[in-house]
């Protein structure tokens, strides 16, 4: 399954990868320690590569700036978000759901490292999270399946205050 967080970063790529590495290290402590999970970072010249047993996680360090500067205007006139980096997200599918309650502590520690905005899509470029000036917002338009994941319970995992909000209410981006 493909899944993609947009960030504002003011971090290089490489160090931002770095962080990711230890956030990922920081959520599976335990797992790690009883042998039950395990850690990489495979950085290339082209890319950042940073995952664990559930899911893997990379930034394309190619990326032209008219590429980013592209993405950037479109989450910026979709969602309102104004992001700066792209990153790829591919859990593993037997997994899934182990890896998703994963991720969600991984991205809890993202939202507390600083207030820049984020925006958390789906394999169908569905927009589940966002967050604008520091306000993070769960999208309530859902079918039922995404709803299951995006319940109070699981959420509690970002420890992060958030609101709940009809992404494509009063939208032309309406489903």
């Amino acid at each position: 399954m493909d899944y993609s967080l947009c960030i504002g970063s003011n971090l290089p790529k490489e160090e931002l990868g770095n962080l990711l590495y230890n956030m990922i290290c920081e959520v599976l402590f335990v797992e790690l320690i009883d042998y039950e999970a395990e850690v990489w970072n495979r950085s290339y010249t082209q890319c950042v590569s940073v995952g664990c047993t559930y899911f893997s996680m990379s930034i394309n360090l190619d990326d032209e700036d008219d590429y980013t500067e592209r993405y950037r205007k479109a989450n910026l006139e979709a969602y309102g978000v104004d992001t700066n980096v792209f990153i790829s997200i591919q859990f593993i599918t037997r997994l899934f759901d182990i890896g998703y309650l994963k991720f969600l502590e991984l991205f809890g520690k993202l939202l507390r490292l600083n207030d820049l905005d984020m925006l958390v899509e789906n394999h169908s470029s569905y927009p589940l999270m966002k967050r604008i000036k520091g306000c993070l917002k769960i999208n309530t338009h859902s079918d039922e399946y995404q709803t299951s994941y995006l319940d109070k319970e699981d959420l509690a995992l970002l420890n992060y205050p958030y609101l709940e909000e009809d992404f494509f209410e009063n939208s032309e981006y309406r489903k």
